[in-house]
């Protein structure tokens, strides 16, 4: 008897994707177990330095994606503060950048310190990033107003250009001390100063200094002439508008009317605030304000840069440290330097593998229809389990697709050569990804060495942030001999009067593979399809499907009828042939699980003739 036997299958699988000073000098010995504000400058390695040159060179760990390289540190110029600098770490491993404190040097004033921070990236897969701070580790002691100008030079390895922009300037609180009440002091009324210790505003400011007389003048309320000690409100005196200093440790301006010498520090563009992402030219200026260098976390990051040339400069008039007038002193002064880094490219890797858990080909039955799978080559977990597992190898001639998710527009394409056993890697500019949550990966293969897939087509994968690198993103598939399913079809004769259900006679109809050589007219033939899943995988919606042969179809010269009994009703299918048809025996939509068996069994008539042709599964 000949029919025609299918299957309609879905295998199914998992896919993814300082005070430095108040009054005195009391602090200068700051503590610096501590860490400060600013994070992520990434981890320095010093392998040699010099404190009396200001000099440290050794390799770092960048801050985000951890791309590495090597690093110096020069200074250029130091005017004002002690020779030796206190580099820290000055040797060996530590987190978070690179600490420099300048100690002050009282005898000299326009105190200004200049460095050069170079890095030697060790690849050109990442873009890197040169930070700046103004302290990583120390946690004691403030900071002076100072103006800080910022050159840069741009990484030759990478084509895009270098960028100076205020990473972070959130509010922070500023230090009544170290300021001075030009900026502290507001107006109450036409006599009277009011001294505010607490003001939190953002520490980088425009650089104003040189606008419209705007130069920046230190002063305390108390040594004001005419002022009442402590108390609160001040009532400076006034000689024609003019006000006059008590004592010579702090300096006016040229006409310090009570107007001038109070100038809020939100007065207009005066010292304006500088907004996160606000870019900083190359030899641009801007001013840091006084504050205790455990609220500092201010960061300016250069982006692709080989190099940054930072000047810090002292630009107050008067100073509360020294009982005499001078301009630009400043005391112990931190600044820190650290590198961040964040990949050029999203990177999508995997391997297209032969899914075959190991078995050698030439062990695979011809027929492919060995269907043991509790002993030889099949009882195998690795077989056909959608894992790239460790016995398994590449196969060549893919291509692998990004796409868009929704519409599968290629977004990046590559070819497997034939050469390259599977192993394949997308990289996509980052900026071409912008504002997308997920991607896809597609891959295809029109060859006919592997036609049968143990995965998906189609990879799912979210984008996480700052997350660049998406490796094992593989694909499955098998040589047609490795299929997941097997089906194996027997056949008995019997007399058409079976009462009982097809299983129930299994040990009384003799089922065989073998054909069937004398078959009278009107007899019937009964049909056990057995279907093994030998995969690891989830055989889903699966249908099985037998075409009754029909007299002068595909070469039948008899028409064969379903006949009673069947199997359980239930196991059928709405629209699968009726009893005393001809047509397709058609079961309902199923799970096959791993590694199991199934089988199914129906009933014949036979049509009029003793002409007689093997079923072949």
């Amino acid at each position: 008897m000949t029919a025609r036997l299918f299957a309609l299958l879905n295998i199914s699988f998992s896919c993814s994707i300082w005070v430095k000073r108040g009054l005195t000098l009391t602090f200068i010995a700051a503590s610096f177990n501590l860490q400060a504000a600013p994070t992520k400058m990434g981890s320095i390695t010093v392998t040699n330095s010099d404190a009396s040159t200001g000099s440290a060179s050794g390799t770092y760990i960048a801050a985000g994606s951890g791309a590495t390289g090597r690093f110096t540190l020069v200074r250029n110029e130091n005017i004002g503060y002690n020779s030796n600098a206190e580099i820290t770490p000055s040797s060996g491993t530590r987190t978070n950048g690179i600490e420099i404190r300048n100690d002050s040097n009282t005898s000299i004033d326009r105190d200004k310190f200049k460095y050069t921070f170079t890095i030697t990236p060790n690849d050109n897969a990442s873009i890197h990033t040169i930070k700046i701070g103004q302290a990583s580790y120390s946690m004691g002691g403030n900071s002076e107003i100072a103006r800080q100008t910022l050159s840069f030079t741009q990484n030759s390895q990478i084509s895009l250009p270098v960028q100076a922009t205020i990473k972070n300037n959130p509010d922070v609180p500023y230090y009544y001390n170290a300021m001075g009440d030009y900026f502290m002091g507001t107006k109450l009324n036409a006599t009277q100063l009011n001294s505010q210790n607490a003001v939190f505003n953002p520490q980088l400011r425009t650089d104003s200094s040189n606008v419209n007389g705007s130069g920046l003048y230190y002063y305390n309320i108390t040594n004001l002439a005419g002022a009442t000690g402590s108390q609160n409100p001040y009532s400076p005196t006034l000689t024609n508008n003019l006000v006059a200093l008590s004592s010579n440790n702090g300096v006016l301006p040229s006409t310090p009317t009570f107007e001038n010498i109070i100038k809020s520090i939100n007065n207009g563009s005066t010292y304006s605030a500088l907004s996160p992402n606000t870019a900083i030219s190359n030899g641009g200026t801007y001013v840091s304000y006084g504050i205790e260098n455990s609220q500092s976390n201010y960061v300016v990051a250069v982006r692709n840069a080989n190099a940054v040339t930072l000047t810090y400069e002292g630009i107050m008039n008067g100073n509360i440290g020294i009982a005499r007038n001078v301009i630009g002193e400043t005391y112990n002064e931190w600044i820190s330097f650290g590198v961040e880094s964040e990949p050029l490219n999203y990177v999508f890797s995997g391997t297209v593998f032969n899914d075959n858990g190991g078995i050698n080909d030439s062990d695979i039955n011809v027929k492919k229809d060995n269907a043991t799978i509790d002993s030889g080559i099949y009882n195998n977990t690795n077989f056909f389990n959608g894992t790239f597992d460790s016995a398994e190898s590449g196969i060549a001639g893919s291509t692998v697709k990004l796409v868009d998710c929704t519409t599968n527009a290629p977004l990046e394409t590559i070819n497997i050569p034939t050469n390259i056993v599977g192993k394949y890697e997308i990289k996509i500019p980052i900026a071409s990804l912008t504002g997308k949550s997920t991607v896809c990966l597609i891959e295809e293969n029109s060859g006919s060495t592997y036609p049968i897939r143990t995965t998906n087509e189609k990879t799912v994968i979210s984008l996480t942030t700052n997350k660049y690198n998406y490796e094992n993103n593989n694909f499955g598939r098998v040589i047609d001999k490795n299929t997941a399913l097997v089906l194996e079809k027997e056949q008995a004769l019997n007399d058409c009067k079976i009462a009982s259900l097809l299983p129930n006679l299994e040990n009384q109809l003799a089922y065989s593979k073998a054909a069937l050589s004398e078959v009278t007219p009107g007899q019937c033939i009964a049909y056990k399809i057995t279907a093994t899943n030998r995969a690891n995988l989830s055989i889903n919606h699966f249908v099985l499907q037998d075409v009754l042969q029909e007299k002068n179809v595909n070469g039948a010269i008899v028409t064969s009828k379903l006949a009673n009994p069947i199997h359980q009703a239930s196991e059928y299918a709405a629209d699968s042939v009726t009893i005393g048809n001809n047509g397709t025996v058609k079961t309902v939509t199923s799970i096959l699980d791993p590694r199991t068996k199934r089988s199914f069994y129906f009933n014949t008539k036979y049509g009029t003739t003793h002409s007689n042709t093997p079923d072949t599964p």
